[in-house]
């Protein structure tokens, strides 16, 4: 299929009528143009519009969008071209911007191998042909060639151009604003010059608090970046691509770094995006992991099934909490842990208590609390938490 914006060009045009002007013998005053059609293998010839270019030479269903003087008018001039042509025409007003994009993008969404020419048009009819080809790429749609016939020179000569890889850059640059605001990625394939898997990973690690995968994600993130800033038709995105470094910059010694601190990082991180049950997630693990380090030494010698049970064991300890009425295993073996200890470990519980109070209320339907207010408390609470770790809360323990 090709889609074309007509316009008024290829004669001398009446503004009254919308019909091409005529000599004294009625013959049409036409405006003959040479174009270059190296593109499509064609070489050079003249054409009265690049319309009739695409009549001469393909063999396709036309759908020709414009206004109802402009398609009079190319009626009229390309009447010898049009028969026994499959065309459609599809009328829009000169200020109807709703509907040649709706027209644009239809097409595009349910037609596959098409050619969209927005060399004519009028005023603001090819920026939204632009504009709704690009979205079009989100669909996940193939076999889309933009094209334009671009002038090279004065007197009526043009070249046809695509403009595909500028509609890919646009593209890029959509994705990597969203990537910024949001650290998630919309999939989208068949992207020649990004590769949006990467992207894809490292959001889908983030937000499933994957830590592993967040570091392995990280470091094909921190290449394909480097990459994208070495592309030359990328070069006007390097402002975005600079944007996303500097996002992500506390995560570039991730590797290098305690556990606890690894989960407070990304729980600052997710917060600064709204996302407020995983990074609840993030500050609850990086307490508890906090906590287990500065107990090391005390539980080393008690085996446990894994790193939940030896968390959890810490953190009843340091909040006198029994189950079922009893002491745990390090409790017993240090009975007075608390009570030697009671001031920092109660300051160091009551943070870990309000964690987990509202990530419980987060958990269920909140009828409460709007939206900011949460923020301000998770924020608040990291808050406290950094108090903690700078002030390393646990760091004498006293059996």
């Amino acid at each position: 299929m090709i889609i074309s914006i007509l316009g008024t060009a290829g004669a001398k045009f009446d503004p009254e009528t919308c019909l091409p002007k005529k000599d004294k013998k009625d013959n049409i005053l036409y405006t003959n143009a040479q174009y270059d059609c190296s593109m499509f293998n064609k070489g050079k010839n003249f054409y009265k519009n690049s319309t009739h270019f695409l009549l001469k030479n393909f063999d396709e269903k036309f759908v020709f969008i414009g206004t109802k003087c402009a398609i009079l008018f190319q009626k009229e001039i390309l009447s010898d071209n049009l028969k026994n042509k499959n065309i459609e025409y599809r009328e829009i007003e000169d200020n109807s911007l709703d509907d040649i994009f709706e027209d644009i993008f239809n097409l595009l969404e349910y037609q596959e191998n098409i050619i969209l020419d927005i060399t004519h048009g009028f005023r603001h009819q090819p920026i939204m042909a632009i504009f709704a080809s690009t979205l079009s790429q989100f669909l996940d749609r193939k076999n889309l060639k933009i094209i334009f016939a671009k002038e090279i020179e004065k007197y009526k000569k043009y070249e046809y151009i695509s403009l595909n890889e500028y509609i890919e850059i646009t593209q890029i640059s959509l994705l990597l604003t969203g990537f910024i605001r949001t650290l998630n990625f919309i999939p989208v394939k068949n992207l020649k010059l990004l590769n949006g898997q990467i992207f894809e990973d490292f959001s889908e690690s983030l937000l499933s608090n994957d830590l592993k995968g967040i570091e392995k994600n990280y470091k094909l993130l921190d290449d394909e970046l480097w990459r994208l800033k070495n592309k030359e038709p990328l070069k006007h995105l390097s402002n975005l691509i600079d944007k996303i470094d500097k996002e992500l910059n506390s995560l570039r010694s991730f590797e290098h770094l305690n556990t606890y601190i690894k989960y407070f990082l990304l729980s600052k991180l997710t917060i600064e995006k709204n996302y407020l049950i995983v990074s609840l997630t993030y500050i609850f693990e990086s307490l508890r992991e906090y906590c287990s380090v500065c107990f090391k030494h005390l539980t080393k010698d008690i085996r446990f099934k894994n790193s939940y049970d030896e968390n959890t064991m810490v953190m009843d300890t340091i909040g006198d909490l029994k189950r079922h009425g009893k002491s745990n295993r390090l409790q017993k073996k240090y009975p007075n842990i608390h009570k030697n200890n009671k001031i920092q470990f109660n300051k160091v519980y009551s943070v870990y208590n309000e964690v987990r109070k509202i990530r419980n209320d987060l958990a269920h339907i909140n009828q409460e609390k709007s939206f900011s207010d949460i923020t301000k408390q998770i924020k608040n609470i990291i808050f406290k938490i950094e108090i903690i770790y700078a002030d390393n809360a646990l760091k004498n323990i006293k059996l």
